[in-house]
């Protein structure tokens, strides 16, 4: 049968589609590939401190494997670390464990699961899935918001502005001070100014409560109302959440999940992640900068010894060498607007260049202006948070070291932007630009919970993964063979093509992550794949049965049936990205999937089985399907 309008055979595509249906079969095919390959227990070194890898490094580590009868398939190393794999995961575990004794605290060992790829085919970009948390091991945080300060930090904020409107509006009082938990306390002598204080603070700031301090009648207890406390907590977990975000982006671990738990928490999982020091230390760290003046009268020596003069505070550098600054403080991190790194142009050493905004700006240009060619030093404060066995419990305990990263004469009043220079390389300086740039936590977090998964509890997780959708497609495949006969048997034929070209998908797609509810979605999508092709064949059979020829069958199918099919998969992906949009973690997992099947399939239930059927039964006459009839 020919389609009248242009007498083409009615079934039959133009070669360009079949060549563009096979081109995009090879594609799918070469980039589903490296998942058939598989991941290998692996042990990965990196140093300490962002030093790079030498060749006495990777030599030292060979002895050590070699002296403990330790065999491994593969050693390569990189820039920052050496990676080892293992045919085992017993193997994996005998070569941490001898490595952590051999090479002490100066370097981390993390296991991991390494892809078995070859070369080329990561030469042509084709690299395997990025596998979860659940899937593939890695980290998780619990991290604690402290809402006490950040309650306080706006109190204080908010007495500097009372300090100043008072003095504006001419109200005398003896003193302005926050009390920890409880407000903040502004202190009268005479009753008509506390009266007036009341009046002014109740009209200009709406969000506070006015009331006497108690056993004090003369002062005034303010503070915030608990409809803005709630408020002022929420936006600092919000605040938190992004600025974990931002971290974790900057760490460069795929798919991480970072999302609210409760009304302090913030949950952090890090899926895959190899060097579990480094990611504890900036995620579970705050930095932030301060800039002093050296007092060059002092000496560091007499006052490493204890004869610090007043005034002054003794502090250290990375060499734990002393140094002496006023206690003064001319810029703090609050100014900092953003830190990048850079290089240089004379050394050609790596730097951060620090931008500047807000208030602190002008004070910070007339301090340096008023003290060219003396001494300024940039302090790193950092806040870590470590748990230790005391007595058989797990304590939490906080740290917080300020460094002096950098001493240099001011040559000219300083603006808006300065550089930090001596860092050493260019990982360090990343480090430092990234707690930087992402430390402005509106307060302290603290890891109260950590936990690693273990690679071997991700790989029995995969197992179990592939085997519940071999057997859901098996029973599928099997039961539409039965069934439809040949018609069966393509659609089996697209129903495989259809698993390929998601695993090709979520290979290619930078941000795609596979978990458990993602191979939920695609068991589901086995089922809705199939019901296109049930809807068409269906439709066949109708026709058919009608008597209509079966040439006229086939394409009143495929026509017919089209509208229905994009009908039921339009609304489900519809209500797939709205799981995704307002979901977090796994229920993103199983939108992202569902999302990608329902695309292919449209493709391989609709476009590729046509294709075949043409190629069967198109261009030559045809009394009988076979359709199961």
């Amino acid at each position: 049968m020919f389609n009248a309008r242009n007498s083409v055979p009615l079934n039959w595509y133009p070669v360009w589609k079949y060549v563009l249906i096979a081109v995009l079969i090879l594609l799918a095919c070469l980039y589903a590939l490296p998942n058939v390959f598989g991941e290998s227990p692996a042990v990965q070194i990196s140093p300490k401190g962002g030093q790079s890898v030498t060749t006495a490094m990777v030599s030292n580590v060979q002895q050590i494997l070699s002296s403990n009868a330790i065999t491994y398939t593969d050693l390569s190393s990189s820039t920052y670390d050496i990676e080892m794999k293992f045919s085992n995961t017993d193997q994996q575990m005998e070569a941490q464990d001898a490595l952590k004794t051999a090479l002490g605290n100066n370097y981390v060992v993390a296991i991991n699961l390494a892809p078995n790829t070859p070369k080329w085919l990561m030469d042509c970009g084709a690299y395997p899935m990025k596998l979860g948390l659940d899937l593939r091991g890695g980290m998780y945080f619990l991290l604690d918001v402290d809402m006490q300060v950040v309650v306080d930090n706006k109190l204080q904020n908010t007495s500097d502005q009372l300090t100043q409107d008072l003095r504006t509006q001419n109200i005398r009082y003896t003193g302005i001070s926050v009390v920890p938990n409880q407000g903040i306390q502004v202190q009268f002598r005479d009753p008509a100014a506390n009266a007036e204080a009341k009046t002014y603070i109740g009209s200009h700031y709406p969000s506070l409560v006015v009331s006497t301090y108690p056993g004090q009648p003369l002062n005034l207890l303010v503070n915030f109302s608990q409809a803005e406390i709630t408020q002022i907590q929420n936006y600092a977990v919000q605040q938190t959440v992004q600025v974990m975000r931002n971290r974790v982006n900057d760490l460069g671990v795929a798919e991480a999940s970072v999302a609210r738990e409760g009304t302090d928490r913030v949950v952090v999982e890090l899926p895959g992640v190899q060097d579990a020091a480094r990611a504890k230390s900036i995620i579970g760290g705050t930095a932030t900068l301060k800039v002093m003046l050296v007092d060059e009268q002092a000496n560091a020596a007499a006052a490493a010894k204890g004869t610090v003069p007043i005034g002054d505070g003794l502090y250290y550098d990375a060499n734990n060498n002393p140094v002496v600054l006023k206690n003064q403080v001319a810029l703090t991190g609050n100014a900092i607007n953003g830190a990048t790194v850079g290089y240089d142009p004379q050394t050609s050493l790596p730097v951060v260049q620090v931008t500047l905004s807000g208030p602190e700006v002008d004070n910070f240009s007339q301090i340096t202006g008023a003290n060219v060619g003396h001494l300024m030093a940039i302090v790193l404060v950092t806040n870590t948070f470590d748990k230790q066995l005391v007595n058989g419990k797990e304590i939490t305990t906080t740290k917080t070291n300020q460094t002096v990263v950098n001493v240099a004469t001011i040559q000219s009043a300083l603006g808006n932007n300065f550089q930090i220079t001596g860092i050493g390389n260019s990982r360090a300086a990343q480090d430092l630009a990234l707690t930087i740039q992402a430390g402005a936590l509106p307060a302290p977090v603290q890891i109260v919970e950590e936990k690693q998964i273990g690679p071997s509890l991700g790989m029995q997780n995969i197992k179990m993964g592939s085997i519940s959708v071999a057997v859901a497609m098996l029973i599928v495949m099997i039961f539409v063979a039965c069934y439809y006969r040949v018609f069966g048997l393509i659609a089996d034929f697209a129903l495989i093509l259809n698993l390929i070209f998601i695993v090709a998908v979520m290979s290619l797609l930078p941000g795609a992550t596979l978990s458990l509810p993602g191979i939920a979605g695609i068991v589901l999508n086995v089922g809705m794949a199939i019901d296109a092709n049930v809807l068409i064949f269906e439709r066949i059979r109708e026709e058919l049965r009608g008597g209509t020829p079966v040439q006229g069958a086939i394409h009143a199918g495929y026509e017919r049936a089209f509208s229905t099919i994009v009908d039921a998969n339009v609304t489900t992906f519809i209500v797939a990205v709205i799981l995704f949009a307002i979901g977090t973690g796994a229920i993103k997992g199983f939108a992202v999937t569902l999302m990608i099947g329902i695309v292919t399939s449209m493709f391989t239930a609709i476009m590729v089985t046509r294709s075949i059927v043409n190629l069967i039964y198109g261009k030559r006459s045809v009394k009988r399907l076979s359709i199961g009839i």
